[in-house]
């Protein structure tokens, strides 16, 4: 019996020191509203500034202090989670006795329910807010990259802006003194013509400073609802400036009706319009005649659950493809020139762009064709029913 004791004492101890070790805090609660807490750890006091008497004896609840923004939401989580038998995991806002709120993770499981079939939670919480911190200066130099890779963009396709930009304002320049003669005659229905055709030349070149400028612009940081439709056929027009100087065409196929994305439109614009100008720079390569096309293209996956499904986008080029040796390391920095042919540039498109995709919740990849050709493709979340 005294050996017994000695082993129970020994493995109690033994648990004790795990919690004193454990950087945050075990607990056992019951899963009623605010969490009544029945044991607490050592590290509960280090963790959110409430000694551990205070949570066990339940004069201070953990739902009180989680962050009034967070706790509906996480209650949720762990319904949903208790209901299924399957352990959670979440992520939240606590805020301390004293001191600025803190972020916790914390994962925990159903152990055992009371008569009246209330859960009974086992599970363990721990400060991650050094590493939100951390998340928010990464996601803040990504941005902050990729706005420098864009504006770099920009000036590589000056020559294709100014092309695209002196046709209407030649065409206005013509109109105009076709216009002047037209008023000096008195050939007022002819002259209504020209004004309308100067009209359609000044928003054609107003339309290309326009999507200039989008692209310029810093990223906000959010994501929105996006018309993928309506997206897929901006980046054309905007990609269609460097096509024309390089002799191609652009093959947009998308299907009629099209849900809405969850995306930050700028930043996918940019991904797009990298992987176009990527491709095309490796058609000329490869020496593709002109008129050859250049396809972008998107598709839904119907084969998952709904809340799972996803839109593909697809860019598809003609180029030499993927040489074996570039493929684990095509997506790091200054790397990506090799794929082209390209010697200038910062080498920096396709590093930003799966770091962009992927912060999306999505991923980038790549296929080689048969017999060239290069597919790359990333998928986006859908947030609603198909729109036209």
């Amino acid at each position: 019996m005294t050996q017994l004791t000695d082993t129970h004492n020994n493995a109690s101890d033994g648990l004790q020191t795990l919690f004193k070790n454990l950087p945050g805090m075990a607990y056992r609660c019951l899963n009623l509203p605010h969490w009544p807490m029945s044991f607490v750890s050592e590290g509960c006091e280090a963790l959110c500034g409430y000694k551990s008497q205070e949570l066990e004896s339940q004069s201070i609840l953990w739902g009180e202090f989680t962050h009034r923004h967070d706790v509906a939401e996480v209650d949720r989580q762990v319904r949903a989670a208790a209901d299924l038998g399957q352990p959670f995991e979440v992520e939240y806002r606590i805020v301390p006795h004293t001191g600025p709120h803190k972020w916790v993770w914390e994962r925990g499981r159903v152990v055992d329910r009371l008569e009246d079939g209330t859960a009974i939670i086992e599970g363990f919480i721990t400060d991650i807010t050094s590493l939100r911190h951390a998340e928010r200066m990464v996601n803040e130099q990504r941005e902050q990259l990729a706005h420098v890779e864009r504006l770099n963009t920009l000036g590589e396709m000056t020559a294709a802006i100014a092309h695209e930009l002196n046709q209407p304002l030649t065409a206005i320049a013509m109109y105009s003194q076709s216009a002047k003669l037209l008023a000096q005659q008195g050939l007022h229905e002819k002259l209504l013509e020209v004004m309308d055709k100067v009209a359609q030349q000044s928003h054609r070149a107003g339309a290309v400073i326009e999507r200039m400028q989008a692209m310029s612009y810093q990223s906000s940081h959010q994501q929105d609802e996006v018309n993928p439709t309506a997206l897929l056929r901006e980046i054309k027009d905007l990609a269609e400036i460097e096509a024309q100087v390089r002799h191609f065409t652009i093959d947009l196929k998308i299907p009629q009706h099209l849900p809405l994305i969850s995306c930050d439109p700028i930043q996918i614009q940019q991904v797009i319009l990298n992987l176009l100008r990527n491709g095309m720079q490796a058609m000329q390569t490869n020496k593709c005649p002109p008129g050859s096309a250049i396809e972008l293209s998107a598709a839904l996956d119907l084969g998952a659950a709904v809340e799972q499904q996803q839109l593909w986008i697809k860019v598809t080029d003609q180029g030499t493809g993927i040489e074996d040796d570039m493929a684990d390391k095509l997506f790091l920095a200054f790397a990506s020139n090799k794929h082209t042919g390209k010697t200038a540039g910062m080498g920096l498109g396709l590093t930003i762009g799966k770091a962009i995709i992927e912060a999306h919740g999505g991923r980038l990849n790549y296929r080689n064709l048969t017999p060239n050709g290069t597919e790359f493709y990333f998928n986006l979340a859908i947030t609603t029913q198909a729109r036209s």
